[in-house]
């Protein structure tokens, strides 16, 4: 359908439609015919429409199956020259990138991979080996991200925008708000995604990023007492209170 625009086109494919016909049918189609458009891989590392299964280019594959299928070399094979990877959560970086390919003086087909492994599937392959790791009391660090909510102006952009469902709203503990605050749930993962996009959009600079530390050492508790420390003297204790 390309040359039936004035522009470029962006097409987005999933990993697993590349593989599965998309590297033959549609983007060898697009060199052989000398298409000046845009392909965007989503890079997640499974092929999500039949149940996230691994595909040649996912990176946990199982001990009988090969891990050295590259997208990218797959490519540079049937002679795409322009391809960029980028990592699919840095929003600002990916905002970039297809800026450059919409604008870029090169002729042909432009890919960028958008490479980030599915969240859901991380999810499940990391927390067994978080648990494991807390039952045999390692030091555990986990992130997470937050809303200040003095700083949140209550205009829920960021909400639209990333469509992450650990970020809602709460009623603001400020009396003289009237509208409802952003706020990311216990159940964050800490992507850091609802960041990316604010900071990415220029909307607001409420959003903090915290590191929760389980079964800490012994610097982590010194650095603790002294950040307490240090906050105690830097910060007034509040009338009435000693």
């Amino acid at each position: 359908i390309a040359p039936m625009f004035s522009g470029r086109t962006v097409t987005i494919m999933g990993d697993g439609g590349f593989w599965h016909n998309g590297l033959t049918s549609g983007i060898a189609n697009a060199v052989f015919n000398k298409s000046d458009g845009i392909l965007v891989i989503m890079k997640n590392g499974y092929t999500s429409a039949t149940g996230t299964q691994n595909i040649p280019s996912s990176l946990h594959q199982t001990e009988w199956k090969s891990g050295d299928m590259s997208i990218e070399r797959a490519l540079k094979g049937i002679g795409v020259e322009w391809i960029k990877p980028v990592y699919t959560y840095r929003v600002s970086e990916m905002a970039k990138t297809l800026r450059e390919a919409m604008s870029s003086a090169y002729k042909g087909l432009k890919v960028i991979i958008a490479d980030a492994e599915c969240q859901l599937e991380r999810q499940r392959r990391i927390r067994p080996q978080i648990a494991a790791a807390l039952k045999a009391g390692k030091r555990v660090v986990r992130t997470r991200f937050g809303v200040d909510e003095d700083v949140c102006s209550g205009d829920h952009s960021c909400i639209r925008l990333s469509g992450c469902p650990s970020l809602t709203i709460k009623a603001a503990s400020d009396p003289l708000k009237v509208d409802p605050v952003a706020h990311v749930n216990n159940d964050c993962v800490g992507c850091g995604l609802c960041g990316e996009v604010a900071h990415a959009a220029i909307l607001c600079p409420s959003f903090f990023r915290a590191e929760i530390v389980q079964n800490p050492n012994v610097l982590d508790r010194f650095a603790a007492r002294l950040r307490n420390t240090v906050i105690g003297w830097l910060q007034p204790a509040e009338p009435g209170r000693s």
